[in-house]
């Protein structure tokens, strides 16, 4: 088996592959070289504008594709910088390569590769949790899931106002005013770049019936926006909302009131928000199905530089914390990695495997914690977690920190 990233003329061969995988029509009459030139002259996507980053396993011939994922890089926040996540993608085999190691040997050669470039963390969205936990990467961002009966809350108290997004009235600016607000709050959001602010050129309510929302202040500030579609389901006519961002608290409340307002012709609206923005006392009734919450994973996460990462981490006060980490993909990240910190950020991060440590963990334990998925009321619970040190001081790495993503891949 040989294990490299693809060529320009086996560009098209990966969307083929992917197709049949996963068993969805594909009719492309143009050539591999077609494919290959159309792709890099007019890039539509960050698919198109990074398609080299695709690793595939291939037979001993070097032409037989047998599987592939994408490597795609992102920019993403993290404790108030931003650092590469690579967000693996695509990740497909024929049929009777299935189970023959082609996945697994892409992991391990692009998972060293990425460490060389500088990567700091990747993500995926996992058809199975433990076959990626086999990768070091572990459950990642949560995302709290509303189903809300639109007669059960009441006017929010807000004086703004909402428009409908539609040809003359797009408003592009405003939209992407509010992601930019809203992604730098939360770590792993991704700060994108214009391509992906096009599907907000191409509103048109009335043909595809799916209606964009931007909420302002009395002030005329842009706050929030959200996009929602009727769905029929089993207790009615409701709404599905997507793209359900807000800059705060007022943001939220004009988006909600405008659903009140569509309670008329619908039952229920659907919306997803991060974990921190819980609205357990802001919905006025919770009982006889009025309204409820489920917390779901969004994807897995892996940091893939840990000593990048500690530097770049926000701590709480000063201090300085000795962890084991153990990575079996990244032998740079295996080691004890002492971080000293003072006012909320590290201005030392040693490596000593000699140096005794505070704690110990896998890198899968490492890369959860670090985003702030969990602190130290949660390490009992970890089986790969080791305690050695001070509660107290393990408190100041790893706690409680706001993160999501929006973007799949």
């Amino acid at each position: 088996m040989i294990i490299r990233k693809i060529r320009p003329e086996e560009l098209k061969r990966t969307s083929e592959l992917f197709s049949i995988a996963f068993e969805y029509g594909m009719d492309s009459q143009k050539s591999a070289a077609e494919v290959y030139e159309e792709t890099v002259s007019h890039p539509k996507s960050r698919e198109d504008v990074y398609w080299m980053e695709r690793w595939a396993a291939f037979e001993d011939d070097d032409r037989t594709m047998m599987s592939y994922f994408s490597a795609k890089p992102f920019p993403v926040q993290f404790d108030g910088n931003v650092y590469t996540m690579t967000g693996i993608g695509g990740v497909s085999s024929l049929p009777q390569y299935r189970r023959s190691g082609g996945i697994r040997g892409c992991f391990e050669a692009a998972l060293p590769a990425m460490y060389k470039d500088g990567v700091a963390f990747s993500y995926l969205y996992p058809f199975s949790t433990a076959y990626y936990r086999k990768f070091g990467y572990e459950m990642g961002c949560s995302v709290l899931q509303y189903h809300v009966r639109l007669d059960s809350f009441k006017r929010f108290a807000t004086d703004g106002f909402c428009s409908l997004a539609e040809p003359g009235n797009l408003m592009y600016e405003e939209i992407c005013q509010i992601y930019r607000a809203w992604q730098k709050k939360y770590n792993m959001m991704i700060a994108n770049e214009s391509y992906e602010f096009d599907w907000a050129l191409n509103s048109n309510p009335v043909k595809d019936q799916e209606f964009t929302y931007v909420y302002r202040s009395k002030g005329n500030v842009p706050l929030g926006y959200m996009t929602v579609k009727q769905v029929t389901e089993s207790d009615g006519r409701n709404l599905q909302c997507s793209r359900f961002c807000c800059v705060n608290a007022e943001g939220l409340k004009g988006l909600l009131n405008l659903l009140l307002s569509l309670g008329t012709d619908h039952a229920y609206a659907t919306f997803e928000l991060p974990a921190d923005m819980d609205l357990s006392l802001i919905l006025p009734e919770w009982s006889m199905g009025a309204a409820s919450m489920k917390k779901f994973f969004a994807g897995m996460v892996r940091v893939v530089n840990v000593e990048k990462v500690l530097y770049g981490a926000r701590y709480q006060g000063s201090g300085s914390l000795s962890i084991q980490i153990s990575d079996k993909q990244i032998p740079e990240n295996c080691g004890v990695f002492t971080v000293s910190f003072e006012n909320q950020k590290a201005f030392s991060v040693v490596k000593d495997s000699a140096a005794t440590p505070d704690l110990s963990m896998g890198i899968n334990e490492f890369s959860r914690l670090i985003i702030g998925e969990g602190g130290v009321a949660s390490m009992e619970f970890m089986d790969n977690i080791t305690v050695h040190g001070s509660l107290s001081e393990i408190e100041k790495v790893f706690y409680p920190k706001p993160s999501l993503i929006r973007e799949y891949f």
